[in-house]
């Protein structure tokens, strides 16, 4: 007996963690649905409800952990996570029940043809909202078109009109009335998901008496503000933690409106914090100097800011490190002083690579290294790419077969690797040879993992030498891509390799909503899709039909003499 006992297969342990796994997830969803059952008659928890949530988690956490990230993030995370609705029901054949998926993925096929776009390029996301943000708290009338329209943006026009901007939106325009300049109300401001949103309503309720709540969606919750909570003191200013232990939104600010003549901005404090100070530093009631000699990002925060500043009338001054800047009006920048957005860009350029054709975009590119940088990779993989003051176009100048960049180009940020990994994916795919290039020492360590999650979502896989080489099979489960930037790769490798399929198309909506539209009418999508302005000899014809018979007086006798 106890030797076949002891030839009894024993399961293997990562399935049964595997199985666990699932438990947790029928778990969360059993409480999500349990969660929407409370909600009041507004849609969303009642506060009461939610304290007593998180106080019996944090109670029950502290018996088996003191994580933090346990007790405070997987909380968050818990609270806003969403779920696939439940499957419908249906009968088959014999009689019997079985669930259908109530939204199939997104199957990425567009045609295998040459692409030819020919559109207008959308403003950057981060400049348009400096822009919004300098025409509000100038109160001077401005409009900017075409803009992403994106969450960031939505988000950023609501939350100044909450704090009394003259804002609105149509199309794909913002426009701001000629109004009051942007006051300090002491209310509850909601800056969505975007940390540049609220840094720069901290940059303009820091120089002024003021008080206010901030609070956010998911990200911003979970951030780490600890840093800038110990900068603000220097500031004159206090940042409280709504909720207790926690490090994110939401926040309370109380600011005296006392600021040093010179202040130093730790090398750990976001420079997104130091862009929104000097955007708004123009407007304080005394002079202020920024030092920015110990911030890594010094350059960075300079390319950003001094010439939408300097666009807008500012008396700013830079020596060295420091960065002055004299009260005095301001005056929107003009819409010629934004470029492009370099993140959509370079994926709609990089088109041709995978399809052939030619992509020519309307508007200026952005001198930022960044962006600049963005070219170069593309050259590198062998696009013809033409700047003009006004455009910009792409043509395949040679395809790319033998694909091995040692690095990435200098100044590219390592938020855009999906591009080079979704070019050398490309290159890989129409049988060229072709390697991953190694990530800079500052790049996260997750985009290593998700770089590999999105080789086995396109067909790849890497061997000997570093090479990438097809699988003989694709992926047969949707991948959820993490990014907006991932989902631009999937949908560009799909150029290459059809059939490939995207679980949460809804993602790239945060980058540009209008981008299936485009995708979907590939290779020449239409003038309206594409977001391109129309013909200059193009005009519309209108007839109008009516039953009213018009009385046309006889004319009088003329003489001509």
């Amino acid at each position: 007996m106890d030797h076949q006992h002891s030839q009894k297969p024993r399961r293997i342990l990562r399935d049964v963690v595997s199985n666990i796994d699932r438990d947790i997830l029928r778990l969360l969803v059993r409480r999500h649905n349990l969660i929407t059952r409370m909600y009041n008659s507004k849609g969303f928890l009642d506060a009461s409800e939610e304290k007593f949530l998180r106080a019996s988690w944090e109670a029950a956490v502290s018996r088996v952990s003191h994580d933090p990230r346990l007790s405070g993030h997987l909380f968050a995370l818990m609270q806003d996570a969403e779920f696939l609705p439940r499957p419908d029901a249906h009968t088959d054949d014999d009689g019997e029940k079985k669930a259908t998926e109530s939204r199939p993925a997104f199957n990425l096929a567009p045609a295998q043809k040459p692409v030819r776009l020919v559109m207008r390029a959308p403003l950057s996301c981060r400049a348009t909202r400096a822009c919004l943000m300098l025409a509000a708290a100038s109160g001077a009338p401005a409009h900017f078109a075409p803009c992403l329209m994106n969450d960031p943006v939505i988000d950023c026009v609501k939350v100044l009109n909450q704090a009394g901007a003259a804002l609105t939106r149509k199309d794909d325009g913002v426009s701001a009335r000629e109004a009051a300049p942007l006051g300090v109300p002491d209310r509850t401001l909601h800056v969505g998901d975007s940390a540049w949103n609220l840094y720069m309503l901290l940059g303009h309720y820091l120089g002024r008496p003021s008080r206010a709540k901030f609070t956010g969606e998911i990200s911003l919750k979970l951030a780490d503000l600890s840093a800038v909570r110990r900068f603000l003191s220097v500031m004159n200013a206090r940042l409280v933690h709504v909720i207790p232990k926690s490090s994110g939104l939401p926040i309370r600010l109380e600011c005296t409106g006392i600021l040093p003549e010179i202040v130093a901005l730790p090398a750990d404090v976001p420079s997104e914090l130091g862009e929104g100070i000097l955007l708004a530093a123009p407007l304080y009631a005394a002079p202020f100097v920024l030092d920015l000699v110990r911030h890594p990002q010094r350059q960075l925060m300079l390319d950003r800011t001094l010439p939408l500043l300097l666009a807008a009338g500012a008396d700013i001054a830079v020596e060295g490190s420091r960065v002055s800047v004299a009260p005095g009006p301001l005056r929107p920048p003009g819409q010629s002083a934004l470029p492009m957005e370099p993140e959509l860009a370079l994926f709609l350029l990089a088109l041709p690579l995978a399809l052939a054709g030619e992509v020519r975009l309307e508007g200026r590119w952005s001198q930022q290294p960044q962006a600049l940088a963005g070219l170069r990779l593309l050259e590198s993989f062998g696009l013809d790419l033409l700047r003009m003051e006004d455009a910009i176009c792409a043509r395949p100048a040679a395809r790319a077969v033998n694909v091995r960049l040692a690095e990435l180009p200098r100044d590219f940020p390592s938020e855009w690797t999906p591009l080079p990994v979704a070019l050398a994916a490309c290159a890989a795919l129409q049988n060229g040879k072709a390697a991953l290039p190694a990530l800079p020492p500052e790049a996260d360590p997750a985009i290593a993992t998700e770089m590999l999650s999105f080789l086995n979502a396109v067909g790849l896989e890497t061997a000997d030498g570093g090479n990438l080489c097809k699988k003989t099979q694709l992926a047969l489960t949707p991948w959820n891509t993490p990014t907006p930037l991932w989902a631009l790769a999937l949908a560009l490798a799909a150029c290459v390799r059809p059939h490939i399929k995207l679980g949460n198309p809804g993602i790239v909506t945060d980058l540009y909503p209008a981008f299936w539209a485009l995708y979907n009418a590939l290779p020449a999508p239409a003038a309206k899709a594409a977001g391109a302005r129309p013909a200059a000899d193009e005009r519309v014809r209108r007839r109008v039909t009516t039953d009213i018979a018009a009385h046309i007086p006889k004319p009088d006798d003329e003489r001509i003499e």
